[in-house]
């Protein structure tokens, strides 16, 4: 995917925090030895019950809640700093687009609905990364570091007797972002990587929220969401400027 392409799909407050940051990285970057090299990641997001992303189960009042997570994805662009031959600074900006399957089953009845919905949040990495080589041309990292999350605005939707709401506590959570995966470099066509990484909100941002609509009465069930998620990572880094 072209740079100038993946440019154009950030929403334009997120390139405005971009520039900055770039700005703030180059400026100590120039005229030293350590490089800088700008890139961009696509993560698609597993759903894993084990990492808590989401995973919920109810059953109350005779009736069954179930909230599934489906595949989602995350995409946004890099700037790395190097900070000596085997750490580097690694920050940027990405939009993050969760999706789920919430599930109502009438256990004394025949009633049951289904609706998809998506968390979509910003996400602002800052991770250090230590490098060890494997070879001329591959080496392998580990990374660890903080995010500040950025979250979306509530929602209400109507699905079928079902009224739910997802809403946001805070708009903004930090969070401990973690990371494994192998790269390989090249001194003209850039570097390649691949790897996987889990991030951990530190608070349970999203309620969500659901009124079932019974022929006498109305049923409520609320809960918190666990956000946490494991991706696979692909990045891209194109060639380094060297301070020249």
């Amino acid at each position: 995917m072209p740079c100038q392409l993946l440019v154009i799909m950030l929403p334009s407050r997120l390139l405005v925090l971009l520039i900055l940051q770039v700005s703030l990285i180059y400026s100590k970057a120039y005229g030293q030895d350590h490089v800088m090299t700008l890139g961009f990641q696509v993560k698609p997001i597993f759903r894993n019950s084990f990492f808590n992303s989401g995973n919920f189960d109810l059953i109350q009042d005779s009736t069954r809640y179930t909230v599934k997570p489906r595949i989602g994805y995350s995409y946004g662009m890099l700037v790395r700093k190097g900070l000596g031959k085997q750490l580097s600074l690694e920050t940027g900006i990405s939009y993050v687009k969760r999706n789920y399957s919430f599930f109502v089953d009438d256990l004394d009845s025949s009633f049951s609905a289904k609706a998809d919905f998506s968390i979509v949040e910003y996400e602002i990495p800052v991770s250090v990364l230590v490098f060890i080589r494997l070879s001329e041309k591959i080496f392998m990292n580990n990374s660890v570091g903080l995010s500040i999350d950025l979250f979306k605005r509530s929602e209400i939707e109507t699905s079928d007797k079902v009224v739910y709401t997802f809403y946001r506590s805070t708009w903004i959570v930090p969070g401990l972002i973690a990371n494994a995966g192998w790269e390989y470099r090249t001194a003209h066509a850039g570097y390649y990587y691949i790897g996987g990484s889990y991030q951990l909100p530190f608070a349970k941002v999203i309620t969500m929220s659901a009124d079932y609509y019974t022929v006498n009465s109305v049923e409520t069930m609320t809960t918190k969401l666990g956000l946490g998620f494991f991706t696979f990572d692909i990045k891209f880094f194109f060639p380094p400027d060297r301070g020249k």
